[in-house]
């Protein structure tokens, strides 16, 4: 009886599931066409970095690495910023965005293996630790996940990586996305803390998000996990809009 109801459990769900697909099936995201998140098509518009460059001046760096003036001038405690795709260039925009704010799960399959693509060619040497950066719990009880720790699970068993939720959002912060590179910085003062100093103590980091812009919440992030002992922080998103 045991069995059987493990199987009409299952039956139940791949049921459902069959029923919703029929009444609102998967339609990709940039074009619409019915089939799947992101059909064949348009996921070859997906325009991947090959060149990895200093995030502030544009110099050729390896792994994305800030060249030291930059990293001076900006007073940054990362050490590069690895993207993986361009922001507005095929479906990548639209796959972050569904992601994020229409529930799109799986999509974090997908975006995680355009990370995974790019890390290939350009991980930086060490081992690494990979550690999302939270969303404060308000927002996170909102939206019922944090796109970047579902990205960080994937990722972390593609390359075979220790991961986990090593910093939490302590402050609920105004957004991000109207503020000048000043406010944001301001805004996020006191925003993180290491609630997993095991995890990174001693560690290099891959500090995982779905976009960055100005890089400031990155490299708040960074501050609180070079205080808790970690070492060389590296910033990799999706994708970054300028």
């Amino acid at each position: 009886m045991k069995h059987l109801s493990i199987l009409f459990g299952k039956s139940k769900l791949f049921w459902e599931k069959g029923f919703l697909d029929l009444v609102f099936p998967r339609r990709c995201v940039d074009c619409g066409k019915e089939g799947s998140f992101v059909c064949y098509d348009c996921a070859g518009k997906i325009e991947k970095i090959v060149t990895m460059t200093c995030a502030f001046c544009g110099k050729i760096s390896k792994s994305g690495q800030f060249c030291s003036s930059c990293k001076a001038k900006h007073e940054l405690v990362l050490s590069g910023l690895i993207v993986a795709a361009r922001y507005d260039s095929g479906p990548t925009k639209e796959m972050i965005h569904h992601l994020k704010y229409s529930g799109f799960t799986e999509l974090a399959s997908s975006l995680s293996e355009i990370i995974y693509q790019t890390l290939q060619k350009n991980m930086p040497k060490g081992e690494f630790v990979a550690v999302p950066v939270p969303l404060h719990k308000n927002r996170e009880a909102v939206r019922g996940f944090n796109q970047s720790e579902l990205i960080v699970r994937i990722l972390s068993k593609k390359l075979h990586l220790h991961g986990g939720c090593a910093l939490s959002r302590i402050k609920d912060t105004e957004t991000q996305v109207n503020l000048s590179r000043e406010l944001r910085q301001k805004n996020l003062e006191g925003a993180f803390s290491c609630i997993d100093k095991t995890l990174v103590k001693g560690k290099n980091i891959l500090l995982v998000d779905d976009v960055a812009t100005t890089l400031t919440t990155l490299n708040e992030c960074a501050k609180v996990l070079k205080d808790a002992g970690a070492k060389k922080i590296w910033g990799v998103v999706v994708a970054r809009r300028v």
